[in-house]
């Protein structure tokens, strides 16, 4: 069932990223990058605001090691004690040389992962979860394709080269997003340093994060002709990669003013990966905001229901009405409209579809919502064929129970008052005979006298 929340949630968050075309009036320059392919989408609208070859594939290199965070979240407890076996303690490059025999919590082999980017890490955590690198790959597939991510096939859990490693700017983005709803992870890659303190073999080890938009004052890049530090002050980190095929890689988090976007930068260089990156926020925060529109849960009305023990059933909006507005446009231009069906039809389950809210500027539509029915609705009675409900056949039903029981006590008593009556008669009638006959003894009395 978890699978299945997942799976549909996951439709329908890929469902909501739009072309930016529709976006076309934004006023800031779209800027010249050098990555080969990027973009940049509002994490709360899940509007692309910016593409450049979202969708080709592309060696990943660190920038996998997201989607092992993610699974890590979903799968351990960080509390959870590992012991590192020989094929995590010799993996190559980047790493914090763990050694075979090593215990440490999953918090540390998490925090390994997404700062200095351990590769060693990466394959602990994914060894303890699946019992191999190679069923953890197809646990990452299998979670890419439940979050829309189509254009994605991974083969190990840290990134390394290998030619069937690949995926894009727009599936590293949904899997980012999915990854900063959970707290952990956002702690995670917002941080600048973390302590491992010693372990059963080694001694304490001092981790720094390798995105230098978190850090970086002494390094500065020409942006619109002015020099200014690699550190962004709205960044919220997530996670960088090189490889030499790859190129320089980036997942750039940001927020600023309620508006929060994810950059992807895949075969950048070295040079140029944080101008790009930061040409790219500046670009988003620039021209675009995030409008909450309706907010997810709230009542649209209710909806009749056919056959059912019932015949209505309250709906509601199945998702938030986030949207992404040029920054320039007034939230008075957005006009939501709900459309629900003509009715449901018995049995009803909470969540089914019972209509559509669309969310426009304009002509343009920016959004579509889910309505769902707010409760479940058994199938009703016989009656209910007719229109009757369940409720309204009890009613009907104790009406007339109560109708007969009426007719029943009024015909009781009238029997009763015919008895008493009949009674009464044939009283009065034996009283007469009585009187009758001792007056005809009192007559026949006197006549003997006589």
């Amino acid at each position: 069932m978890q699978a299945l929340r997942r799976a549909l949630a996951a439709v329908a968050a890929a469902a909501l990223i739009m072309s930016p075309a529709a976006y076309a009036e934004a006023g800031k320059p779209v800027p010249e990058i050098v990555a080969d392919s990027a973009m940049v989408v509002d994490m709360k609208s899940g509007t692309v605001l910016y593409d450049k070859h979202m969708h080709k594939k592309k060696y990943p290199a660190s920038t996998t090691k997201v989607m092992t965070a993610l699974l890590t979240i979903e799968n351990l407890d960080m509390d959870d004690r590992v012991t590192v076996d020989a094929e995590a303690s010799f993996t190559e490059g980047s790493r914090i040389y763990l050694l075979e025999g090593e215990v440490l919590t999953v918090r540390e082999l998490f925090y390994a992962l997404l700062l200095p980017s351990a590769n060693d890490a990466a394959v602990a955590l994914a060894k303890e979860i699946s019992g191999s690198t190679e069923a953890f790959a197809e646990l990452m597939n299998s979670r890419a394709r439940e979050l829309g991510a189509l254009d994605t096939n991974f083969v190990n859990p840290h990134g390394l080269t290998d030619e069937n490693h690949l995926t894009s700017a727009y599936d590293l983005a949904l899997i980012a997003t999915e990854a900063m709803r959970h707290e952990a992870f956002r702690e995670a890659v917002s941080t600048y340093s973390y302590t491992i303190p010693a372990t059963n073999m080694q001694e304490t080890r001092y981790l720094y994060n390798s995105n230098r938009l978190l850090y970086d004052e002494t390094h500065e890049v020409v942006y619109e002709g002015a020099s200014r530090d690699i550190k962004y002050e709205d960044a919220t980190g997530i996670k960088t990669g090189y490889t030499s095929l790859a190129g320089s890689c980036l997942v750039a988090g940001a927020e600023r003013d309620g508006t929060e976007l994810v950059a992807v930068m895949m075969q950048s260089t070295s040079g140029a990966l944080y101008l790009d990156a930061i040409s790219l926020l500046e670009y988003g925060f620039s021209n675009y905001r995030s409008v909450l529109a309706l907010e997810e849960g709230a009542g649209t009305g209710e909806i009749d229901v056919r056959r059912g023990a019932v015949g209505s059933v309250g709906t509601r909006a199945d998702g938030d009405g986030w949207v992404s507005l040029p920054a320039d446009a007034s939230e008075s231009e957005l006009v939501v409209s709900a459309e629900l069906e003509p009715f449901l039809t018995a049995p009803v389950r909470e969540g089914d579809k019972a209509g559509e809210i669309r969310i426009l500027r304009g002509d343009g539509l920016l959004k579509t919502i889910d309505i769902v029915a707010d409760g479940d609705v058994g199938e009703g009675g016989p009656l209910s064929y007719i229109g009757i409900t369940d409720a309204a056949a009890g009613i009907m039903l104790r009406t007339a129970l109560i109708a007969l029981a009426a007719l029943a006590a009024i015909a009781a008593a009238y029997i009763a008052l015919r008895r008493r009556q009949l009674r009464r008669r044939r009283s009065r009638r034996a009283e007469r005979a009585a009187r009758m006959e001792e007056r005809a003894k009192a007559d026949s009395e006197s006549r003997r006298r006589l």
